[in-house]
């Protein structure tokens, strides 16, 4: 019989020996503006330097066409339906292409713009793939997301929780969807780091939740029982469905505030399209307050 918990007080959530959490929305509450006019015209002004005459809002729509594309690109060469990309290879991609260039003395790692821009036309890979591991490519990715950031902290009780579930003995990992180039500085910022037995960003792995090859990669890494796991994560899309994909348990940890009605309907429509065992387990905290899994 499929099974809801509420996040009533008093009700208890099963206990398991491996937690597994996606990290915004879940852990860390973050608000960003990728079409913001002003991060743009902040990321307009910082290829000028480099030599690129952008326009803001081309550059705005170049910079998603060109993620597109890339992951387009390891779609195909994957397999994958949800592939994820390094996004580094999209901000060196709009330094070389787009827009027109002026001629430039700035380097990146000791080569000059201009000497980057004639190879470029007879090596379009290498250049990318040389200027993406810059530390150049580093400034820029996180320039981008400081600038599109509105706030970001962790929800209440987070690092307590994680830490007591770890006193209890308990491993504790993250599993999210994200660019490790900016997503590891906010962990740290956040006091993250430390909270966790290991971490698998999707970054490192071309790959993104709700793809099953992702949790499993964690699942098979780490030698983990799956009747003694558990996916926590507060989109029932990504977290809940990669975890009814793989066949453990779930906890879905509403932080979005919606009913019950709509979070319980949301999931049993997910469940059914993807036929989950009668045997695997979906638990909702409708209070979104991650502190109800020490209720167990």
């Amino acid at each position: 019989m499929r099974r809801f918990l509420y996040g009533i007080i008093g009700i208890m959530l099963k206990e398991y020996q491996n937690y597994i959490f996606d990290l915004y929305g879940t852990l860390i509450d973050i608000s960003t503006n990728e079409r913001s006019k002003s991060m743009w015209k902040i990321m307009r002004d910082f290829y000028n330097v480099y030599g690129c005459v952008w326009k803001r809002k081309r550059l705005r729509d170049a910079f998603f066409l060109f993620d597109a594309g890339e992951r387009q690109k390891l779609r195909v060469l994957t397999g994958v339906e949800r592939p994820e990309i390094k996004l580094e290879r999209v901000f060196a991609k709009l330094l070389f292409e787009g827009c027109p260039h002026y001629e430039c003395s700035m380097s990146i790692n000791g080569v000059r713009l201009d000497e980057y821009r004639k190879r470029y036309e007879t090596d379009i890979e290498g250049v990318i793939s040389e200027v993406s591991l810059s530390d150049w490519a580093v400034a820029a990715a996180n320039l981008f997301r400081v600038s599109s950031r509105d706030y970001i902290h962790p929800y209440e009780d987070t690092i307590e929780t994680l830490n007591a579930l770890r006193q209890r003995g308990k491993k504790v990992y993250l599993l999210s969807n994200a660019a490790k180039i900016f997503t590891l500085p906010e962990i740290e910022a956040t006091g993250l780091a430390s909270c966790f037995d290991k971490m698998y960003i999707s970054s490192d792995y071309g790959i993104m939740k709700p793809e099953k090859e992702f949790l499993l990669r964690l699942i098979n890494d780490e030698d983990l029982d799956p009747s003694q796991t558990v996916m926590v994560g507060n989109e029932i899309s990504s977290d809940v469905a990669v975890a009814v994909r793989c066949g453990i348990n779930g906890i879905y940890l509403n932080t979005a505030g919606l009913s019950l009605n709509k979070a319980k309907k949301a999931i049993e429509v997910l469940r059914k399209e993807e036929n989950t065992d009668e045997g695997i387990n979906t638990d909702i905290i409708l209070s979104g307050k991650i502190s109800e899994l020490l209720m167990s």
